[in-house]
């Protein structure tokens, strides 16, 4: 009679690790449907958002970055990149309670070269905060030209998607109560670059981003290398329900399509500017931030009006010095219309210091959210 109980009691047992396998099973199998279904819709997502540019489509196929919530915290579930790119993501949060996660784009090649397509689909989930940033400056090598002549003598819906033009691009989502922000390095383009950036980040109407994109003007300790390249055109779109928040777009040209200005170098153009940038804050998550960022910009741009305002930008390169208090910057801010609160902040400036001095400065109070100051790895304290 023992025996035959202990028999039963086994077979029960078998049973019920049976059914919890099973179980197991069941719910791995449906998590990978709900990631293929999302990682569908994502697809989808991009592509509408980058119809008609199929070089943007590629390059966001390259890598993929997901954020969700495991064991409590934001945590990175799915990081995949293709050669030239690769992300690193260590626990880059200095404050262990703080709920964000960190990535760091490397470039394998050290550069971009002429026809290659770098970029990520990044997804952020509902209440979670990513933080993506760079290892060094995005360098962009000059276009080959031979290349570039066979494109444009091609036909013109296969020329423009071809080996000539350099490009990036990034699509993002950010869910209810998320955060995302963007915090790369300077993309510095070298003589004779051609290169195209396009940016749609797709926030919901409670999500936030806070968004950085600055160019240089290039090698300029290097010989005659000043904003010697052919062309850079950045564009960064912020969406919210389908609706456009922020189109922020610059387009930089050697040749002046003014007939006025068709034999004045972009160089000259430029006059002492070396750099220029953008910081895009938008969400309910950042409100205070853009607050305080837009007063600072207002009360920066009246004590430069007061010195002469960007009367500077005129002015020869070496006319002036670093001890020249018209040397630092010039900014000016755009306030947005509810309801989606945030701030756009322009940045000319003589020298990339000075405006990550300027980035670290406004950005400092986003430590708290992100577990680190932004740009501190960058030679702050």
């Amino acid at each position: 009679l023992v025996r035959r109980r202990l028999f039963v009691v086994a077979r029960a047992r078998v049973a019920v690790e049976r059914v919890a396998v099973g179980r197991v099973a069941v719910e791995r199998t449906l998590r990978c449907a709900s990631l293929r279904s999302r990682t569908t819709c994502e697809t989808a997502q991009m592509r509408r958002a980058f119809a008609g540019d199929p070089s943007a489509q590629r390059a966001c196929a390259i890598a993929a970055l997901d954020v969700t919530r495991a064991n409590g915290s934001s945590t990175v579930t799915r990081c995949y990149a293709e050669y030239p790119m690769k992300y690193l993501t260590p626990k880059r949060g200095i404050d262990g309670d703080c709920d964000c996660a960190w990535a760091y784009a490397v470039n394998m090649g050290g550069g971009l070269v002429s026809g290659d397509a770098s970029g990520t689909t990044i997804r952020v989930d509902d209440g979670c905060a990513l933080v993506l940033a760079t290892q060094g400056t995005q360098k962009v090598y000059k276009h080959n030209k031979r290349r570039w002549d066979e494109c444009e003598k091609a036909d013109e819906g296969v020329g423009r998607s071809g080996v000539g033009e350099t490009t990036s691009a990034l699509y993002a989502s950010v869910g209810d109560g998320g955060l995302l922000a963007l915090l790369p390095d300077p993309t510095q383009l070298f003589s004779g670059a051609v290169f195209r950036q396009t940016q749609t980040i797709d926030i919901h109407e409670n999500g936030s981003c806070v968004c950085v994109d600055w160019i240089t003007a290039g090698r300029v300790g290097y010989g005659n290398e000043r904003w010697a390249f052919e062309r850079a055109d950045v564009r960064t779109r912020v969406m919210a329900n389908d609706d456009p928040v922020v189109i922020e777009a610059t387009r930089l040209e050697a040749s002046s399509r003014d007939s006025l200005h068709a034999n004045v170098s972009l160089a000259l153009r430029m006059g002492a500017v070396n750099v220029f940038a953008s910081l895009i804050i938008v969400g309910s998550r950042v409100q205070d931030l853009a607050k305080s960022c837009g007063d600072w910009a207002c009360a920066s741009a009246t004590r430069h009006m007061a010195q002469g305002g960007a009367s500077w930008v005129r002015a020869s390169p070496d006319a002036l010095t670093q001890t020249d208090p018209r040397s630092t910057l010039f900014v000016t801010a755009s306030d947005l219309p509810l309801p989606y609160p945030g701030v756009v902040l322009r940045f000319f400036a003589a020298d990339s210091e000075s405006v990550l001095d300027v980035l670290r400065k406004l950005l400092a109070p986003l430590a708290s959210q992100l577990g680190a100051p932004p740009y501190d790895e960058r030679g702050g304290s």
